[in-house]
């Protein structure tokens, strides 16, 4: 009878631990398939940004093919101090003088005089930033009390900053 007892004690068991063994077979096959789908979304994804990324770098090549013009800084300001900075240096650099500037969040709008060549060559250094900016509005206008050439410019900048 203890005989029969112990046979059944070691056949539930071993009938416990097959159950338990295709319990965990299960789960990790449904796992895999689950952790596959989300490697094929993850793949398409990137699939279609390398599309996306493939894309625009034509579009920048015929863009630098029309207009001769590189589009290279896309990185983003650390923050407006340097931002500040970059830009006060480009003017600085061309000898204009600087009236006014108000700051913002991303914002530095400024009130620029002088040659009008060097306020053009402070645009161009302002284009070679290390980070992307763009100019949202500017206003030149010839200063008649001065030789010629010499011209007020109100300009309102931007650029990208992280969030």
């Amino acid at each position: 009878m203890e005989d029969n007892r112990l046979f059944l004690l070691f056949t539930g068991i071993f009938i416990a631990l097959c159950l338990a063994l295709a319990f965990g077979v299960w789960y990790s096959v449904h796992e895999l398939y689950t952790y596959r789908e989300e490697f094929d979304t993850l793949e398409n994804e990137r699939a279609n940004y390398e599309s996306l990324m493939a894309n625009m770098q034509e579009k920048n090549r015929n863009l630098v093919e029309i207009t001769g013009l590189r589009i290279e800084n896309t990185d983003t300001a650390n923050d407006i101090v340097e931002f500040y900075s970059q830009v006060r240096k480009a003017i600085d650099d061309n000898e204009v003088n600087l009236l006014q500037m108000n700051t913002g969040d991303n914002i530095l709008t400024l009130q620029l005089q002088g040659n009008y060549y060097a306020i053009a060559k402070v645009f161009a250094d302002w284009r070679m930033l290390p980070f992307a900016s763009r100019i949202n509005s500017l206003r030149i206008k010839r200063d008649q009390s001065r030789p010629d050439y010499f011209v007020n410019a109100d300009v309102v900048l931007e650029a990208m900053m992280p969030e």
